[in-house]
């Protein structure tokens, strides 16, 4: 049997054919009106049970033919020739995907190794002041009475070059070119650069 065999033509029974005041019995007029969905039930089940047949029959011939592998020279040149393409693309974004890794790995290392400079200053209240290093720092961490913040002011803070140190959306601490800057406003309780207040810093190189 074919899945042409399970087409169907037209329904045993249509519905337009009752007369528009039927007088047949219930339970015959009710057959009538399942009929052709049981056709088509039995028709679609038909078609399933003989796709499973033919899926259990390509599955056997697959299986005797080329066993559990399909090998290379099985296939076309031109589908050889695109799988192998694959096959280098994908080494060459695994390799890439590894040396960004390993770049990565050593960037981590470098900066675990960087150098660590100390000092002081003291602030003398002007309204913005270079601390000069030399050099510009990978991140500068300011203290003042070894604490960054008190409930009323900030006095310093961690600054990295793309993340200064802000006080209520304000500069408190930029690392620049050759060393940071630091700030007094005093209405905005900033306080880097009090007069008077002694500041430690370590500047990573």
């Amino acid at each position: 049997m074919s899945f042409s065999d399970h087409k169907i033509m037209s329904f045993t029974h249509k519905i337009t054919d009752l007369p528009d005041q039927p007088n047949l019995p219930a339970d015959e007029l009710k057959a009538r009106f399942d009929s052709s969905p049981e056709e088509l039930r039995q028709s679609v089940n038909g078609i399933c049970d003989d796709a499973d047949r033919l899926e259990s029959r390509v599955s056997g011939i697959i299986a005797e033919t080329f066993g559990d592998t399909i090998d290379k020279s099985m296939l076309s040149d031109e589908l050889a020739a695109e799988l192998d393409a694959k096959a280098t693309q994908a080494a060459l974004t695994a390799e890439q995907t590894a040396r960004e890794d390993a770049d990565t790995s050593l960037q981590t290392a470098v900066a675990e190794k960087c150098e660590v400079y100390y000092g002081t200053y003291t602030g003398n209240g002007a309204a913005n002041r270079l601390i000069e290093l030399g050099f510009q720092p990978k991140a500068v961490l300011s203290l003042s009475n070894g604490v960054t913040m008190y409930s009323y002011g900030t006095y310093g803070g961690l600054a990295f070059p793309d993340q200064p140190v802000k006080s209520g959306g304000s500069n408190a601490l930029v690392i620049e070119e050759n060393g940071f800057r630091v700030y007094f406003v005093d209405n905005s309780s900033i306080y880097t650069n009090r007069s008077g207040n002694t500041y430690i810093f370590l500047a990573f190189q």
